[in-house]
């Protein structure tokens, strides 16, 4: 009987441990999503506010076309206005890869947002303000993003 009864003991044990680890991994997914929410949340204002400086002052739009289309052409004024705005553009993809690294960004999005990050990069007045501050521009996740990525293409291009 006492046997019976440390058998029906260790088995209601084994059924609490599981429940419990089935608990904590609900917890845990619920966490997860979450954090991707919150992410996905925190770009999106910073996208929201970068677009709302840029298209909501007719000045900072001219120099943020005018300078991804010529940067040379720009004034000392404009230049350092232009670095700002750029430097802002590309910080916000500095915060998209680190979280995505953290794995708090969906994959999808990511390479979406990063594909027009490029291309904002390939443009002649970027590729020349890219030339006066290499080193100096970008978080290193971004700028070792943008380089790998042009060097493979130049490799591609010449195959």
């Amino acid at each position: 009987m006492v046997q019976t009864l440390a058998n029906w003991g260790e088995f209601l044990g084994e059924i609490a441990v599981v429940v419990s680890l089935l608990y904590v991994g609900i917890q845990v997914r619920s966490s997860v999503r979450q954090s991707r929410v919150d992410s996905y949340t925190r770009i999106s204002e910073l996208w929201s506010q970068w677009t709302s400086m840029v298209a909501s002052d007719d000045e900072t739009s001219r120099i943020y076309y005018q300078g991804t289309q010529d940067f040379d052409s720009l004034n000392a004024v404009e230049r350092t206005r232009f670095n700002l705005i750029i430097g802002m553009y590309f910080g916000i993809f500095e915060t998209i890869i680190v979280h995505e690294k953290s794995g708090a960004y969906d994959p999808e999005t990511f390479r979406r947002n990063l594909n027009t990050a490029y291309a904002v990069f390939t443009r002649p007045g970027v590729q020349a303000w890219w030339q006066k501050n290499e080193g100096r521009a970008f978080a290193p996740d971004t700028e070792k993003y943008l380089l790998s990525r042009r060097e493979a293409e130049a490799s591609n291009a010449v195959e």
